[in-house]
């Protein structure tokens, strides 16, 4: 694993052992930040089940101000912020996700990923605990990893407004106010 773009291009990361977390591969990526990049410089970054912590460390290589990582088990994302020098642009939240997104309300996002074990309903879980907290800013975008015969989700005033598919995953990209 290594951060792909910006200030720490080419710094390898500690890449995650065993099936525990599955780190999203390079092209992936690539797209990811593709789609985001007019969203990214600038932003406040929110990287639920961050897992490595490898998309969120890209979007603060990429000039995101500072990030916020959500994860139940915290060592491999730290060690990799510290690898790749922005544990100081950082926060960590170790627990579970819906106690971190009440934790965060009144907290305004940007940029908001996910990436949650496949099959788990946890992605139509937290994009409502997102919009009833009200976490992504107004002329924000939540972009979400899901296995690609996954329903996709819905919530309040989020909307999808882009779609990739791959072979075995998807994103679903939204934003808040009026469906487009």
């Amino acid at each position: 694993m290594r951060v792909i773009a910006g200030s720490a291009r080419g710094r390898k990361l500690t890449a995650p052992g065993g099936m525990n977390i599955r780190p999203t591969a390079d092209r992936m990526k690539e797209d990811l930040f593709n789609i985001l990049a007019g969203y990214i410089p600038g932003a406040r970054f929110l990287d639920l089940f961050s897992g490595s912590g490898a998309i969120g460390v890209e979007a603060l290589s990429r000039g995101a101000e500072s990030a916020v990582f959500v994860d139940k088990d915290c060592a491999l994302l730290t060690k990799n912020l510290a690898l790749a020098g922005f544990a100081d642009k950082a926060e960590v939240i170790k627990g579970d996700f819906a106690a971190a997104i009440a934790k965060m309300s009144g907290e305004r996002f940007d940029v908001i990923f996910m990436d949650p074990p496949y099959y788990k309903g946890l992605v139509p879980r937290a994009i409502g605990l997102i919009a009833d907290y009200g976490l992504l800013a107004a002329g924000g975008a939540l972009a979400a990893e899901m296995a690609s015969d996954e329903e996709p989700p819905a919530a309040n005033d989020l909307f999808i407004y882009k779609v990739k598919r791959y072979a075995a995953s998807a994103f679903y990209f939204f934003r808040r106010g009026l469906e487009q």
